[in-house]
């Protein structure tokens, strides 16, 4: 039997998802995901009508569906059904008798319109995995194109479902065959099979549409809590929102508006849990790149206090990479040939480089130049106190300034500053000489 959770442990996974929520939130406004949302709202009312079309033409067309039982089912659709003109739509889909050149123009054009949903979807991913991966265009576009098929296929499926299980459900025959727990149980699975439709589709594109496949548990975790996020909104905006009293105020407009609205709030909740599992992906590296851009103890802006109260105890690393060192003892050696990185947990540490020394302590990150100049130790590091240290691997490192813009840009610097000050140095012992 599995021991339960200790208050301490407990205390560390709360605060590993707390900063795993801040670094979405940050990278979230960093990557300008709100108005990649914007842009996927619109793309999706270009695009709805060409899908409803495709669809509608299976269904009529090649599954022999009433126009009746069409006309029933997509009145459940709300909004964007009243947006159209559902009966003329039908009465010309009816209309075609047979396909000739021209139909098959039209429907490449109709299938090349639609397209610009799934496109965007790909864009706002590709910004979210932009630092990993190669950018492969024959790859994104036939993702593209296969996420509008999957749809499509998708939405014709679950009618096919819906239809038929309705079907089932209405008759006596299911009232004889099944207890009523059974048919309660059943008629709940036909209920919320357009939530079940919406978190495989979520699974699809979260897993085959970034640039570095991301783990399928990620996936799944990631889609359920991005569906059913979208049920509570969806749930608390029909509660809030009259769309009787905007019909009467903006008619037609109305529907579009709120529509809109709709889709804007699921490309924010689809794009945020979008980069929470590009976080948890890459956790390790966000994490050192917290670490290495801690904000200093005598900051006195607010929201740096709370990231460095927030980051500055990192106990993932802790129970990975933790160590102890007297005083006195040496970490390492000036020209040493190692080059890990060290966070100082608890106590301090003197870097030593030729007459001067400089005390670090806790909540900094030592030790990086071994790993960007591939060259061995420029200093020496002593323990001024007892003190905890994190010994992190260069390679992960070397993975987070490919992920984190701001490490990068920062190691930059650094080097620079480096190259800068020993140059320096030797034009001043030139001149001495």
């Amino acid at each position: 039997m599995k021991a339960p959770r200790s208050p301490n442990e407990r205390r560390h996974h709360f605060l590993g998802f707390a900063q795993r929520l801040y670094i979405t939130w940050d990278n979230f406004i960093a990557n300008d995901l709100f108005t990649y949302a914007s842009a996927g709202a619109y793309s999706f009312l270009l695009s709805a009508f060409p899908v409803i079309l495709m669809v509608l033409v299976i269904l009529l067309r090649f599954l022999r569906a009433s126009p009746d039982m069409v006309a029933d089912l997509t009145a459940s659709v709300g909004l964007i059904v009243s947006a159209t003109d559902l009966a003329r739509l039908l009465d010309s889909v009816m209309s075609l008798r047979r396909i000739g050149l021209f139909e098959i123009i039209l429907g490449v054009s109709v299938f090349w319109m639609a397209r610009r949903f799934f496109a965007s979807i790909q864009q706002s991913m590709g910004v979210i995995y932009r630092k990993r991966g190669k950018f492969k265009p024959i790859k994104e576009n036939l993702v593209v194109l296969a996420g509008e098929v999957v749809l499509v296929v998708l939405i014709v499926a679950g009618t096919v479902f819906m239809t038929a299980g309705k079907a089932l459900i209405g008759t006596v025959l299911s009232e004889q065959l099944l207890s009523p727990l059974a048919l309660g149980i059943t008629r709940t699975a036909f209920h919320y099979a357009p939530l079940g439709i919406l978190f495989i589709f979520l699974f699809l594109v979260y897993y085959f549409t970034p640039r570095v496949r991301p783990p399928a548990l990620h996936c799944l975790m990631a889609s359920a809590a991005c569906a059913l996020s979208i049920s509570l909104v969806q749930l608390a905006f029909s509660s809030l929102v009259n769309i009787t009293r905007y019909n009467i105020v903006y008619g037609l407009f109305a529907n579009v508006i709120v529509l809109l609205l709709e889709v804007y709030l699921f490309f924010v909740l689809f794009l945020f849990f979008a980069q929470f599992q590009f976080v948890v992906q890459f956790y390790e590296s966000f994490l050192l790149a917290r670490l290495y851009l801690l904000p200093a103890y005598q900051t006195s802006d607010v929201i740096a206090q709370f990231e460095r109260i927030l980051f500055i105890n990192p106990s993932l690393f802790y129970r990975r990479y933790a160590l102890s060192r007297r005083k006195g003892d040496t970490i390492f050696s000036h020209g040493e040939d190692t080059s890990e990185l060290y966070y100082v947990w608890a106590g301090s540490v003197d870097l030593i480089r030729e007459n001067r020394v400089t005390e670090i302590g806790r909540g900094t990150v030592f030790g990086e130049f071994a790993t960007l100049l591939g060259v061995g130790r420029t200093a020496t590091a002593v323990a001024a106190t007892d003190c905890v240290l994190l010994k992190i691997p260069s390679d992960l490192f070397h993975e987070t300034i490919e992920v984190d813009g701001k490490v990068s840009h920062r190691t930059l610097l650094a080097v620079a500053d480096y190259v800068r000050k020993n140059r320096m140095e030797a034009l001043s012992d030139e001149t001495d000489l």
